[in-house]
């Protein structure tokens, strides 16, 4: 690759880097992650699959729906809801972003985290991570592992957020228990 087809790709990221961080900024999406809410859902809420959607199976029971960003307002280039089984009551949120290489990934990545940092000033950061009350907002950069259950891109490398519930909080034990409720006793989650 040429110094002029290097700097011209080199230029096309930062432009869809910063073309994200201008819709983060004015997002109303995002500005409810204190309510629970991310990428248009919402933690606790039940939701069906949208007809065509891909519905896998997690070890800990949930199904995850591998939604279509379609035109979304963060750019994402994929979207994941964790869900009960039986109810369909979500659980945790993510959004993930695909790059060519670990550079733009990193760059992109802290440059979240830090508009998030910026947006939500009373969450306490721990490494990549954002807590406050019951939910957490992480941010993981990952490379592409030789085996993998699903990579939707060519790019070796993936951002993910996710809108979760914290650790250690009755809002993750409730929706645990409800999983685990659901996806081994179903009989007994009919009732529930």
């Amino acid at each position: 690759m040429n110094e002029t087809s290097r700097h011209n790709r080199n230029n096309r990221v930062l432009w869809c880097i910063l073309a994200v961080f201008f819709t983060l900024g004015s997002s109303p999406v995002l500005a409810d992650a204190a309510d629970g809410e991310y990428l248009g859902f919402r933690l606790g809420d039940k939701i069906s699959a949208p007809r065509g959607t891909e519905v896998r199976v997690h070890i800990t029971g949930a199904q995850i729906f591998d939604l279509d960003p379609g035109t979304h307002d963060h750019h994402v280039d994929a979207v994941s809801i964790y869900v009960s089984p039986k109810s369909s009551t979500v659980g945790s949120i993510f959004g993930e972003w695909y790059f060519a290489n670990e550079r733009a990934a990193e760059r992109f990545a802290e440059g979240y985290l830090a508009n998030l940092e910026g947006k939500y000033g009373r969450w306490k950061r721990s490494g990549r991570s954002l807590t406050y009350k019951d939910f957490q907002l992480w941010v993981e950069l990952e490379k592409k592992p030789v085996v993998t259950e699903r990579w939707i891109s060519t790019n070796n490398f993936r951002v993910s957020i996710g809108l979760i519930y914290a650790p250690e909080t009755l809002g993750r034990s409730t929706w645990m228990a409800t999983v685990n409720l659901e996806a081994n006793n179903p009989e007994l989650a009919a009732d529930h």
